[in-house]
């Protein structure tokens, strides 16, 4: 095709005049013939892509909020069931005395929250309220409680005393001599020429008996009535 344009512009002179040459020169190009689908075809199918996923979307839209419709649903149904079964298997309570060991609680307490902070004197706590309570004697012996320590005293749901030591004050170790008081009913420690009162349960625990030696805890600053045993060295 080359080869004959050349030909043709090489003796195009011979064949027309100068004027005829400048017009077929300046004669609009034919430009080739495009069908409508070469033009159109690739945008009509990004066209069709688009609708496609947007349909696809509304679908996945769609179903979502029916799923969340039907767990709604299934909730509704579960949070019924379960508040049958509870209310059919539910037991009947039945009110029983406040009791602690084989005393009844007094119920007036003036407490804040149910709970109450004292002192312990050797034997019992002294209430922020003044009142005197009961402090069990094996706790009191296992918990090495030393005259002097703060407690708090929380009144418990189902009417028992629950004690436990917040604030330990400094305490010392000392020897003495253990001995039984008949006529109190009452074991003591005898260390230099004093006499510590000691609760019977802590001497019974460790089997302590007259004239062994006891290893006591006393209070490290203060002058005190009681000790707390921590151990006994039988003779």
């Amino acid at each position: 095709m080359d080869q004959f344009s050349n030909i043709m512009t090489t003796h195009m002179s011979d064949l027309f005049d100068d004027n005829s040459i400048t017009k077929i020169n300046n004669l609009t190009p034919v430009r080739p013939i495009v069908q409508e689908d070469d033009i159109f075809g690739e945008h009509q199918e990004e066209i069709k892509t688009t609708e496609k996923n947007l349909d696809i979307e509304n679908i996945k839209i769609s179903l979502n909020s029916l799923k969340k419709q039907i767990d709604d649903i299934l909730s509704l149904f579960e949070e019924n069931i379960i508040s049958k079964k509870i209310t059919l298997s539910s037991p009947i309570s039945v009110s029983k005395p406040l009791v602690f060991d084989t005393m009844f609680i007094d119920t007036n307490i003036e407490s804040t929250d149910n709970f109450l902070e004292g002192v312990f004197n050797g034997e019992k706590m002294i209430g922020s309220d003044s009142k005197e309570y009961v402090v069990p004697p094996n706790y009191a012996s296992k918990s090495k409680l030393v005259e002097g320590d703060i407690m708090k005293l929380t009144f418990a749901p189902n009417g028992r005393f629950i004690y436990k030591q917040i604030g330990p004050i400094s305490r010392k170790r000392i020897i003495g001599i253990l001995s039984f008081d008949e006529e109190r009913q009452l074991w003591n420690v005898l260390h230099e020429n004093k006499k510590y009162k000691v609760l019977t349960a802590s001497v019974t625990f460790y089997k302590g008996k007259p004239n062994d030696e006891a290893v006591v805890l006393i209070p490290q600053e203060n002058d005190c009535d009681w000790c707390a045993m921590e151990n006994v060295i039988s003779k």
